[in-house]
């Protein structure tokens, strides 16, 4: 019986002291393995990047925005082609002013002196008016001072002179004025031939433009 019990029984312990050591023993294994595997999951987690760092991270990183066909552009109007700007059309095209008749125009005859040497120059002014109630124009070129004994133009500014004044427009009864020198010596047209002093006597001098005429005017030549 003493051979059969020490089969259980080890040394001068219980059985059951040996048993609780070995039951120590190996929950402290135990414990190690788990320290040790927390302690691999710990280092191996800081090696991962933070998911909720990543996420905040992609939230703050810049892109470049990529082109779109809806993009907003600016707007330019395309140029018109239907009426033109009131600056681009064309002006109303203004008729002319047409030229005075003769019965239109009104003519004066002023001499200087009323009585002068045969020979002598007398200064000789003409106001050409227009009676007209719409504007017309006048060539001041084509007016004359005359010289006439009874119905023989014996003198005449249109012979020898040259022409003076221009072409001007006339209305509301507004005149222009035309000067003249008469030198009291006899004249033919084209200024032909030699000219020579009138004899004295009672003269008519008017102003003529066209089929117009002046009132005459007396000069006496002595």
């Amino acid at each position: 019986m003493q051979g059969f019990k020490g089969r259980f029984v080890k040394g001068s312990e219980p059985e059951s002291v040996y048993w609780k050591r070995r039951g120590i023993v190996a929950g402290v294994v135990l414990v190690l393995v788990v320290l040790a595997i927390v302690g691999l999951s710990a280092l191996g987690g800081g090696g991962e990047p933070d998911a909720s760092g990543e996420a905040d991270a992609a939230q703050q990183e810049w892109t470049a925005p990529q082109p779109s066909g809806s993009a907003q552009r600016p707007y330019i109007p395309e140029p018109s082609s239907e009426a033109p700007s009131p600056s681009a059309s064309p002006s109303p095209s203004v008729p002319p002013v047409e030229a005075c008749t003769a019965e239109d125009l009104m003519l004066q005859v002023v001499a200087a002196f009323d009585e002068v040497r045969s020979g002598a120059e007398v200064p000789v002014s003409v106001l050409v008016a227009s009676g007209a109630d719409t504007p017309c124009t006048v060539d001041l070129r084509e007016v004359a001072v005359e010289l006439a004994a009874g119905s023989d133009v014996v003198y005449s500014t249109a012979h020898c002179e040259t022409p003076k004044g221009e072409e001007v427009e006339l209305s509301d009864g507004a005149g222009q004025t035309v000067e003249f020198t008469v030198d009291g010596l006899a004249s033919e047209e084209g200024c032909r031939g030699a000219r020579r002093e009138l004899p004295a006597g009672d003269y008519e001098l008017r102003a003529v433009l066209g089929d117009a005429a002046s009132s005459p005017a007396k000069l006496r030549l002595t």
